[in-house]
């Protein structure tokens, strides 16, 4: 069951969830966008090097929490369904 949810995640949800869908989400990684240019113009390239590489962490970060977030969801579920259903 966890290769089939893993599978799900991997194959469909990774893709379908962080496409940008409604007006609140493109705004939110235009000012991302805006604030990363203006933070880059400020700093030299060996401090633009150094952040880009902490912005890649926290990304890798929060994909684990997402990932961990969904395969704990659909624990849940179907422990849930098999419960409610004795």
């Amino acid at each position: 069951m966890m290769k089939t949810i893993e599978q799900l995640w991997n194959e469909y949800l990774v893709d379908k969830c962080s496409a940008i869908s409604t007006e609140e989400e493109r705004m939110v990684a235009e000012k991302a966008a805006r604030l990363h240019e203006k933070v880059s113009s400020m700093l030299s390239r060996e401090q633009n090097e150094a952040l880009d590489k902490c912005i890649a962490s926290i990304y890798e970060s929060e994909a684990f929490i997402a990932r961990k977030a969904f395969l704990k969801g659909c624990e849940f579920a179907v422990s849930f369904i098999l419960e409610a259903n004795k």
